[in-house]
């Protein structure tokens, strides 16, 4: 579908986004960034304790405003404590109320425009139609009632079907969610579940640009395989250690969140096979390319469960618009993409090995890199934020 690049997309709206502990490059803070080139927008943060946190609780120090964006303010909300005797129900009915007015506050309680809010947590149901939205949308980034192993956690899906129950529109980033989500959704409601996945910045993740090598990455050896973004019991540590067995001279570099424990595993890993492995905390976004640049391959190798077959891994589509080599396991998602990702089977180190080699082999040609540029050309946030839009619209 054809883009327009002078229209006004979304800017006859007001946009609330939910986005607590959102990473930067997440679709959350992605959509709210293009729509905020031409519409009023308020992200909305983890909200700040009122008993732990008393600093700063006043409201004009919990609204940010970004110089790039001036249409864009990050506001955090208070939480008020709920399991207080007597007292824990008129707190959240108040903390709502103050919620919904501060929002009204931020945005210059103009209401002019059309409002938007979109929801990101089965938690949130109890605020659906209570901001003042004209249209409520459940942005469904993952499956949110699952765990990273794909195991249940007690009572989400209880408080999704609520959600699901409340809201206009939902939004989610894979067909195995959207058919997920179907079958949470009261069947008389005729909810309206639309697939949008995630995209890459391509302002951002640009073959052309010239990128230093990072400090943290000189010196080590190569060649170089990377995995960057959340390290977790996600990733298919079986494959990996496998892969790494067969070919000790491959050097892996985990970059991101990791969580506890993850730095034993990849020691363990390191101890029985003789690889090479590097863990490194988080960077800055915008570095991301940098890493991209100076690895021969990048992978997204997760195992096969419940989260992972939900999920869209945006850093596959990054690697992509970067032009880099990818390989990854069969997520649902990626398969759209074809040829342009080498897939590997989980837990296996001859499928990991055989995808690695075909890669070396074919680099970073204009060729190559032209075709894994191509299969990722309607996915940049330019174009999700407009079929955002068009969405909801319909």
């Amino acid at each position: 579908m054809p883009i327009d690049g002078q229209r006004k997309v979304g800017a006859d709206t007001e946009w609330i986004f939910f986005a607590g502990r959102a990473k930067p490059s997440s679709m959350r803070w992605e959509l709210a960034c293009r729509l905020a080139e031409q519409a009023p927008v308020v992200v909305v943060d983890t909200a700040r304790s009122l008993l732990r946190d008393r600093k700063g609780l006043a409201l004009r120090n919990r609204i940010r405003q970004r110089g790039d964006l001036p249409r864009l303010r990050e506001y955090t909300p208070i939480h008020y404590p709920e399991r207080i005797p007597l007292l824990g129900r008129w707190l959240k009915g108040f903390g709502q109320e103050r919620l919904a007015t501060e929002l009204d506050y931020v945005l210059g309680n103009s209401r002019e425009k059309r409002r938007v809010v979109c929801y990101d947590s089965p938690s949130q149901y109890p605020l659906v139609g209570s901001l003042g939205e004209d249209l409520s949308v459940y942005l469904a980034i993952d499956d949110r009632t699952v765990t990273v192993f794909g195991e249940p956690i007690a009572g989400e899906v209880e408080a999704e079907s609520k959600l699901l129950s409340r809201v206009d529109r939902v939004i989610c980033v894979s067909d195995p969610l959207a058919a997920q989500l179907r079958v949470r959704a009261p069947a008389e409601s005729g909810l309206r579940i639309d697939v949008l996945s995630n995209g890459y910045d391509e302002r951002l993740f640009d073959p052309q640009r010239v990128w230093d090598e990072p400090v943290d990455l000189v010196g080590l050896p190569r060649p170089r395989i990377l995995v960057a973004g959340h390290v977790s019991e996600r990733i298919d540590w079986d494959g990996v250690a496998a892969a790494a067995a067969l070919r000790r001279e491959w050097a892996w570099v985990f970059v991101g969140p990791a969580d506890v424990g993850m730095d034993k595993r990849i020691a363990e890993i390191v101890a029985a096979t003789g690889a090479r492995m590097f863990l490194f905390p988080s960077v800055p976004h915008d570095t991301v390319p940098a890493w991209v640049a100076h690895c021969e391959v990048c992978a997204v190798p997760y195992r096969l469960n419940p989260f992972t077959r939900a999920s869209s891994p945006l850093k596959a589509i990054e690697y992509l618009g970067a032009g880099a080599p990818v390989l990854s396991t069969a997520i649902p998602a990626l398969l759209a993409f074809n040829d342009a990702i080498a897939f590997v089977r989980e837990g296996h180190g001859r499928s990991y090995v055989a995808a690695l080699d075909t890669l070396t082999q074919a680099g970073r040609s204009p060729q190559v890199v032209g075709i894994r540029r191509s299969s990722v050309s309607s996915e940049a946030w330019r174009f999700k934020a407009w079929r955002f839009c068009d969405l909801l619209d319909q």
